[in-house]
């Protein structure tokens, strides 16, 4: 069984680094990440000490122990909202690989009291892990590549167009209704149909680039939504993410140009869904050069029901 990382586990968290690999899973934000800082790392002792130390956060972090021993650290929680939750990062101790399978087995227990209708997790293409998931119920969204430039710089001179070749406005709550009809209209439906068929459910399950990203919208002279952009810049690079309509495909230069604007000399990386080749194509011709892949996957929990409905039903 597993439980919630406790204050007393901070020293063991210390033994358990020295004997863990890289992430086995990641966030959107922590594969672009990752793809800037050339992988997804080794687990962060300073990190999950501070968790452990902190009433809140611990709740979203789950350990595997014996006698004190901790062999798997496991965080999970809400994407953007309670109906789907993400295993955001899993480590195992290197020689428990066979733990990945029990632990993503038994996180749905909490995600399903938590009112989850569905787990995410993102897998690197072709490991073991993917494997273990498959066996715990989850399946296959969509693969997705990552993408990286050196120089955020140097891709927009390419490109040969102005950053502000569009006239873009900050996505607001209200656009949430418009996102998903341009999501439904240019998303395959065997991705629509597990990322959430209800307004509702997408909106839970739509990835963000972490905390207070930076989010623009293009808008059509229909009065529909024709694209959306995600940035975000850190320490060591910037991140972004695009989505957008087949009636501004014509327009994705400029959403990629937005994306890059008044970015300074540093690495940029992006992901992109394999139903979405016009987008990589694009930015190999910018300098872009494919980093990873991943197995975005998800497990369906049942729904409890919360109001019962009289049927007739045949007696023999």
């Amino acid at each position: 069984m597993i439980r919630h990382l406790h204050p007393t586990d901070s020293p063991g968290l210390l033994q358990f680094s020295q004997s863990s690999g890289q992430g086995e899973t990641c966030t959107l934000a922590g594969a672009l990440s990752g793809a800037i800082q050339g992988g997804l790392g080794g687990f962060p002792t300073v990190k999950y000490a501070g968790i452990a130390l902190s009433p809140r956060a611990w709740q979203s972090c789950w350990v595997e122990a014996r006698r004190g021993r901790i062999n798997g650290v496991l965080r999970a929680g809400p994407r953007s909202g309670p109906q789907a939750w993400e295993v955001g990062e899993l480590y195992l101790r290197n020689s428990k690989s066979e733990l990945a399978l029990d632990l993503l087995e038994q996180i749905a227990v909490p995600a399903g009291g938590a009112g989850a209708h569905r787990i995410f997790a993102r897998v690197p293409a072709n490991s073991a892990v993917y494997d273990d998931a498959r066996k715990a119920g989850y399946s296959t969204v969509h693969r997705e590549s990552v993408f990286r430039a050196d120089s955020a710089t140097d891709a927009i001179t390419k490109l040969g167009i102005p950053d502000h070749s569009l006239q873009l406005r900050q996505r607001d709550k209200s656009d949430d209704a418009a996102l998903f009809r341009m999501h439904n209209l240019n998303t395959p439906i065997e991705v629509r149909m597990k990322l959430g068929q209800t307004l509702q459910d997408w909106v839970a399950g739509s990835e963000r680039l972490g905390r207070k990203p930076s989010e623009w919208v293009y808008d059509l002279a229909t009065g529909e939504i024709g694209g959306l952009v995600q940035r975000k810049s850190t320490r060591s690079g910037l991140m972004f993410n695009l989505n957008w309509a087949a009636e501004a495909g014509s327009e994705l230069p400029g959403l990629v140009a937005a994306a890059l604007a008044a970015s300074k000399d540093i690495p940029v990386s992006v992901a992109v869904p394999e139903y979405r080749p016009a987008l990589s194509h694009l930015l190999v011709t910018l300098g872009f050069a494919e980093q990873a892949q991943y197995e975005v996957m998800v497990k369906p929990l049942a729904q409890t029901v919360t109001e019962a409905q009289k049927a007739f039903a045949a007696i023999n």
